[in-house]
């Protein structure tokens, strides 16, 4: 009777330890790193700094922004027409957007470390560049420059159009009254130099060389 009062209690005390290991289970939450936000605000991320193809609302003071085309919103941002995506990164979280950056658009709220990584290395390659601008050396002509460059890009900015213009020595800006099909042509460009924290051509003449 002794030995199997004791097969019995063994069996008993294996099953009410598989119960209590299962309850514990049930018990423990899952930790969601992603989800997603129809109600955000930019308040929630401290420092932000923030990379947009449109931007479409006001920022923080303090934030850090990269802009692929300048906007109403976008004063003072930085404007890199290779930037791509659309988010708003902290130091332990960032809203992922599914298009512009713009009040009432849908958002993935996250606390990845590796998506939070990711988007730090994107925000630093747009924010620093590929490639440093320089100047181009003066023409003959009084006043003027004259540079031949690779046009990598054509972009909006302000009331007129930008060419991205890389050359020998660097990357420049071109600015233009109208929008041309220069994107991967080899141009020659005569302008004067514009504008003192970042300086760039206003193009009187352009010559497309190949």
């Amino acid at each position: 009777m002794d030995v199997i009062s004791l097969i019995v209690g063994f069996v008993v005390g294996i099953i009410a330890v598989s119960i209590a290991i299962e309850l514990s289970w049930k018990k423990e939450e899952v930790v969601e790193t992603c989800k997603i936000a129809k109600r955000w605000s930019i308040s929630e991320i401290s420092n932000p700094m923030i990379v947009a193809e449109k931007l479409k609302m006001n920022v923080p003071g303090n934030a850090k922004v990269v802009v692929k085309v300048e906007t109403a919103f976008s004063k003072g941002a930085k404007v890199n027409p290779d930037a791509y995506g659309n988010f708003i990164l902290g130091s332990n979280k960032a809203l992922i957007f599914s298009g512009e950056i713009r009040e009432g658009q849908l958002a993935l709220r996250t606390v990845d470390g590796r998506i939070l990584r990711k988007l730090r290395e994107l925000f630093n390659e747009f924010w620093e560049g590929k490639e440093e601008e320089a100047a181009p050396e003066k023409s003959h002509r009084k006043g003027t420059v004259t540079v031949r460059g690779l046009a990598k890009a054509v972009v909006p900015y302000r009331e007129n159009y930008l060419i991205r213009l890389s050359y020998d020595k660097g990357l420049i800006g071109v600015l233009i009254d109208e929008k041309m099909e220069l994107e991967g042509r080899k141009i020659e460009v005569e302008g004067e130099m514009v504008g003192d924290e970042r300086p760039f051509i206003k193009a009187y003449h352009i010559e497309i060389l190949e």
